[in-house]
């Protein structure tokens, strides 16, 4: 039996209209068309830093692709796994050359560094057999829930929560909702659902259903959310008024 939560996504739809605005200001998830490395670099950088940090580690990364006469917007898993290589599979090294960041997975001690998770994720989608974005793309095709690489990338180091799983598929351009624990977390509270447990079918499925009602595309709604419960910016200038929420 499917539950009827038209009076919550009515009043999801409010709030959502109160934060956000008009979605023209919206800063999009624009991705990466042709390049699964760029993908698995931002979403892994993606946590526990402003965005500019990460835009940071992109453009330093392209950079160092370009003087070795490469193009990083058009790199998969051989060419990310190649830059390792040429620092002698190292990821101190490979922090500090190519992407000029040292940054730790998380913040215990004898945490792994960042570099060192693209890595073992470059590694992961590589043995999966998804070395470039429309491999992952053909396999979605046979199974929208992309069990096996769920299930692979959530067991990187720090990954458990699948908020850079969500991301990653994010900037690989899947259209299909899959809100994370934090965007769930924002739908329970402004939807009033108190203490009801939330499905992820019936997250994203609410998630549709304001973005219906906004009117908005539901990726671009549930990447916005993802932004703003993540502490990142949403809007594209930073002078932009956010509408009272009255």
């Amino acid at each position: 039996m499917t539950t009827d939560f038209t009076a919550e996504a009515e009043k999801l739809t409010e709030v959502c209209r109160g934060i956000f605005g008009d979605e023209t200001q919206w800063i999009a998830a624009d991705g990466y068309p042709h390049s699964l490395a760029l993908c698995i670099i931002d979403s892994i950088f993606s946590t526990g830093s402003h965005y500019n940090s990460v835009i940071n580690v992109v453009n330093e990364y392209r950079a160092y692709r370009r003087a070795e006469g490469g193009n990083a917007d058009y790199d998969g898993t051989a060419e990310l796994l190649a830059t390792f290589a040429d620092v002698g599979d190292n990821a101190a090294t490979w922090a500090d050359k190519v992407v000029n960041n040292r940054k730790p997975a998380h913040t215990k001690k004898n945490a792994p560094l960042k570099a060192e998770v693209v890595r073992q994720a470059a590694e992961t989608l590589k043995e999966l057999g998804y070395t470039r974005r429309e491999h992952l793309h053909r396999a979605y095709a046979q199974d929208k829930e992309l069990k096996a690489l769920k299930n692979a990338w959530i067991h990187l180091p720090s990954q458990r929560s699948g908020v850079t799983y969500n991301y990653l598929l994010i900037l690989a351009g899947f259209q299909s909702v899959k809100p994370d624990r934090m965007v769930t977390r924002f739908i329970k509270e402004h939807a009033e659902l108190g203490e009801r447990e939330l499905t992820s079918f019936e997250a994203a499925g609410l998630i549709r259903q304001v973005a219906e009602l906004y009117p908005t595309e539901a990726r671009r709604l549930d990447h916005v959310i993802w932004r703003h419960v993540s502490g990142r910016n949403v809007f594209k200038e930073k002078d932009v008024e956010v509408p009272d929420s009255k």
